[in-house]
């Protein structure tokens, strides 16, 4: 009733305070505070957004001045949940896109990824007791052609360790 709503509120709001950070950038330093390592993460990726656009580039950058703005800026997120959807279970995507993905939610102090895995178009998932699944079930034939695939354990345990590592939350579906 009303004594779990309130107790649900508090863990919320417990959530949300280690998410918070504060960033002070003044013209000899960048100063970083926060409650938690997640707070201090999504303050990186706040300093990483006040650079100039070209950071994001893969190839090497000349001519550029990398300056920030003196700035302070206190934040925390407005709700526990802030996450995105992916369907593999019908387009299947390789795992280095999963971890694109992921990368991207991070940016953006995204804390959920819903991976949806399983539907009648593909099983996308390992299962060593039940080899069919994937043997049968993670394929099949698009315009003459064979599609799908799925994730070996071990691929799966690297996404769960690679999203752990950005505070990002994996809900499988």
């Amino acid at each position: 009733g009303q004594n779990c709503l309130i107790l649900q509120t508090t863990l919320e709001r417990q959530a949300i305070v280690k998410e918070g950070y504060a960033l002070s950038v003044r013209s000899d330093r960048a100063l970083i505070t926060a409650p938690a390592p997640a707070g201090a993460f999504y303050a990186c990726q706040t300093l990483l957004q006040l650079l100039p656009a070209a950071i994001e580039s893969k190839a090497t950058v000349s001519g550029q001045t990398w300056t920030i703005r003196q700035v302070e800026i206190e934040d925390q997120p407005r709700f526990p949940w802030r996450g995105m959807h992916l369907d593999v279970g019908r387009h299947f995507m390789p795992k280095e896109f999963i971890k694109k993905y992921i990368d991207l939610l991070a940016a953006y102090k995204m804390n959920i990824f819903h991976w949806h895995l399983t539907e009648d178009q593909g099983w996308r998932i390992e299962i060593k007791s039940y080899p069919k699944l994937t043997e049968i079930g993670a394929w099949r034939e698009v315009n003459g052609e064979r599609y799908g695939g799925y994730y070996t354990r071990s691929e799966i345990q690297d996404v769960v360790n690679y999203a752990r590592q950005r505070f990002v939350t994996i809900v499988p579906e």
